[in-house]
């Protein structure tokens, strides 16, 4: 967010960071004698440099967001850097706005185009966001769908039209992109709004009424009914297939763990002396640590993985692999061997309706035991993960699975065959 002025005043040195971001290159440096500095990061001949613009309070922080913005986009455009330090130093600031108006109350960083702004906000979007393939699509999807309608026209100029007719095309076909591309447009022109680029946000307006509502459908992955998961269970022991990968779906089976939980599982996130598999937040979907209480028989699977992986930091190491643990398609693709249309997901689903068929184990233990977010009332008040409960619920479960019998112990020359 960007800073207030009461927010420099309040900085001190050595409590706030050296460098209080502004966004879109504005920074305020503090001093240990107490001197605050305004200064912006440039690119200059493939180097970065900071440049000084002035000093606070001696300069407004609206002034310095505008001569930021100039500087920035005179030297993009060709002024060397020591001309630019040079005329701030001097007072001059004609050789940076000469062709910007600079009269009161004109923000010189409109001349800023749809396109160079999007970069500007992705830049800091990409920081909150951990899987690539998301961060990536935020920017493909406004190549695709955005910027060949008003990508290279300046910010100002955009009007509500112009994003309806962008939207339009993918509205019906592409709904749910279509609602993940107006979402980033809307975050670009508030970010315009938030730095006094423009009063409006033309992406502000209500999609049903300008385009259409649209029926939504809502598509289940693929599940297996939980009254089939046994004879799965008893399918996966003889499978022809290999051992971590029968292992893998086995410990998702046991312990209803998503996918990419499982397969970066290491060695150090389980304490077997207490039976607890614990989870860090960065692995996480919701970004909050999550602890499962381990089954006999999930405990049993791990017993034979550690067999196969010995010393290795992945419960299902890979060495060969990029990621360095088994592949992500590798649970599915034995699944379908089983029954086309099932989905590691889908076993989650059979286990979420075997436990409410059950009619004992409660909603908030159901949850828990699937990592599902929490609405904000419920979070305030549920200061624990109901792991006793759990490890009741998650043994029951791993008996209906198996029968009550633990996976086959094999040694490690049978791992081999």
């Amino acid at each position: 967010m960007p800073l207030t002025t009461k927010q420099i005043e309040a900085a001190k040195f050595g409590v706030s960071k050296e460098r209080l971001p502004d966004g879109l290159g504005l920074y305020v440096r503090l001093y240990k004698s107490g001197t605050k500095t305004y200064e912006t990061r440039v690119t200059c001949n493939d180097k970065r440099a900071w440049v000084q613009i002035g000093h606070f309070p001696d300069m407004s922080l609206k002034r310095a967001r505008q001569i930021a913005g100039m500087v920035q986009i005179r030297i993009e455009e060709g002024l060397s850097l020591k001309q630019v330090r040079d005329a701030l130093k001097a007072g001059d600031h004609s050789k940076i706005e000469d062709m910007v108006p600079a009269s009161p109350g004109t923000v010189v960083i409109e001349s800023l185009t749809f396109r160079e702004l999007a970069k500007q906000w992705f830049d800091q979007k990409k920081l909150g966001l951990r899987n690539g393939k998301h961060i990536q699509q935020n920017w493909n999807t406004l190549e695709t769908y955005i910027f060949p309608y008003f990508g290279d026209r300046p910010v100002t100029e955009v009007k509500v039209g112009d994003v309806i007719d962008a939207i339009r095309p993918i509205w019906h076909d592409k709904h749910e992109t279509a609602k993940r591309v107006l979402g980033r447009v809307k975050e670009i022109f508030a970010l315009a709004k938030i730095h006094e680029m423009r009063p409006d946000n033309p992406a502000d307006f209500p999609p049903n009424t300008a385009l259409g509502a649209v029926r939504k459908k809502t598509v289940h992955f693929g599940a297996l009914p939980f009254e089939d998961i046994p004879a799965l269970w008893e399918w996966l022991l003889t499978a022809n297939c290999d051992e971590q990968t029968r292992h893998l779906v086995m410990l998702m089976i046991l312990t209803a763990k998503r996918s990419k939980e499982t397969r970066f599982a290491r060695w150090d996130y389980f304490d077997m002396g207490t039976s607890i598999w614990t989870t860090p937040e960065s692995l996480m979907k919701m970004s909050r640590l999550h602890r499962v209480p381990l089954s006999r028989q999930a405990s049993a699977v791990l017993t034979n993985m550690r067999m196969l992986t010995g010393d290795a930091p992945f419960v299902f190491y890979k060495p060969k692999s990029k990621s360095r643990v088994i592949c992500e398609n590798a649970a599915c693709n034995l699944l379908k061997k089983f029954r086309l249309g099932i989905t590691a997901h889908g076993l989650r689903a059979g286990f979420r309706s075997w436990a409410r068929k059950q009619g004992k184990y409660s909603h908030d233990a159901m949850e828990f035991a699937l990592a599902h977010e929490q609405n904000s009332l419920e979070a305030a008040y549920q200061r624990e993960d109901l792991i006793e409960e759990r490890a009741i619920m998650m043994q029951d479960w791993a008996d209906y699975v198996t029968g009550g019998a633990n996976p086959l112990n094999f040694s490690p020359e049978e791992s081999q065959k």
